[in-house]
């Protein structure tokens, strides 16, 4: 096993290493960055302890704390992708207190070990059975969670939501294994399945933290690939002709500096608005969007978005990256991979191959490069493999809804 324990302390430690040498951190990153920093402590310190005191019975026989840390930190990350983090973040130290309460009967009970001679106290067998029991109701419930909220998170970030759903899935299967080792050991000895339950579900519990630590690089990879990688260095001289002569140059330099992420700096500053008005501001932004179709408009900006609203670019700016968790490209990108969605299955249904890069142009998009980048980030596929497949993942994704945070997110039909 504690093989399996050094694996996962090693992938925790290369992911997180990802996060360090990525300067596009966003605060849900820092979120997934102190999930694995967690995940390496725990696994790390397991591994120490097997390998200095094999013999010793105390870590075969003590929970620790920092299970209780990893559901409630990981649901964190998942409303700050949905959108919904504003809404909770003055109560999100609650979901924390049972690690905590756990945790300060741990260093009392390790304490004890300590000052006596490697021996337990009787309250240990109330601890295990109190923090076992923690454990798998919150595996259960924040599993359950996870996947109910991974719906609401924008399509835009398709990959993150798979992880959310994949550690939702994860946490069930944790929980429910758990609650089996449970209820078998309160069985009569003859109807009991003979195991090492405090052993199998370490290591269920090892196994669940490994796979969740190599969902989570995969994601930071694919990050990488389609965030950080925002303008390519080599482009055709037919792509180069078309952004100079379709864009102004203030206009590119404007999308690179607001294309990939929400601002960082912008999720730490005061708010200037509240929670209610920037309510308001989302509502009217969908408005402009789904019935006056200004993402249409190749130029569009976030100061002509503003100017046309009639309200500041910085409260406009604050709600899209506070309120709806996405910078202003991102937002107005998804509206146009829809509307290419939405014609590209039109022109199938008439049996009419369309030309690709016309519809682009017809959505919004200036340049090959961007609507290529955007129509993978969005449906899964590329623009042209979308349209030659049958049943294409991409057309789950072309309606657009309205979540309760008012956070737009592509959803099925």
């Amino acid at each position: 096993m504690k093989y399996i324990i050094l694996l996962g302390a090693f992938q925790a430690l290369v992911v997180f290493s990802i996060f360090i040498i990525n300067n596009k951190r966003t605060s849900a990153d820092k979120t997934l960055s102190w999930f694995l920093i967690w995940v390496f402590i725990h696994l790390g310190s397991a591994f120490l302890l097997h390998v200095i005191f094999p013999d010793a019975q105390i870590h075969k026989q003590f929970y620790t704390f920092i299970s209780l840390i990893y559901t409630p930190l990981f649901w964190s990350y998942t409303v700050q992708l949905s959108g919904r983090y504003q809404q909770i973040k003055n109560k999100v130290y609650l979901l924390f207190l049972p690690a905590l309460m756990a945790a300060i009967v741990y260093f009392a009970i390790a304490g004890y070990v300590i000052t006596h001679g490697g021996d337990t106290p009787p309250v240990i067998i109330s601890y295990n059975k109190i923090t076992g029991y923690a454990l798998i109701v919150s595996s259960l419930v924040y599993g359950t969670l996870f996947l109910v909220e991974s719906r609401h998170i924008p399509t835009f970030w398709q990959s993150e939501r798979q992880l959310v759903q994949f550690t939702g899935v994860a946490s069930l299967i944790t929980g429910f294994f758990m609650l089996w080792l449970t209820v078998n050991k309160m069985l009569p000895d003859a109807s009991q399945v003979m195991l090492d339950s405090h052993l199998w579900g370490r290591i269920v519990t090892y196994i669940s933290l490994l796979s969740i630590c190599l969902a989570i690089g995969r994601v930071k990879v694919l990050s990488l690939i389609y965030t950080d990688t925002q303008v390519p260095l080599l482009e055709s001289a037919r792509d180069v002709l078309e952004t100079v002569i379709d864009t102004p140059t203030a206009f590119i330099e404007n999308e690179v500096s607001e294309m990939a992420t929400p601002d960082p700096a912008g999720s730490n500053r005061k708010s200037l608005l509240s929670a209610d008005q920037q309510s308001g501001i989302a509502r009217d932004i969908k408005r402009w969007m789904e019935e006056k179709g200004v993402y249409k408009e190749p130029g569009l900006t976030l100061d002509n978005l503003a100017a046309m609203m009639e309200i500041s670019r910085h409260h406009l700016s604050e709600t899209l990256n506070q309120y709806l968790g996405k910078s202003f490209y991102q937002f107005v990108n998804e509206y146009r991979i829809r509307e290419v969605v939405r014609l590209i299955d039109e022109n199938r249904a008439n049996k009419i191959t369309p030309n690709l890069l016309s519809l682009a142009f017809d959505a919004g998009f200036h340049s090959k490069s961007s609507f290529n980048q955007y129509f993978k980030k969005v449906t899964g596929n590329t623009p042209s493999a979308y349209l030659k497949s049958t049943h294409p993942a991409g057309s789950r994704y072309t309606k657009i809804s309205v979540n309760n945070d008012n956070s737009t997110a592509f959803y099925q039909p």
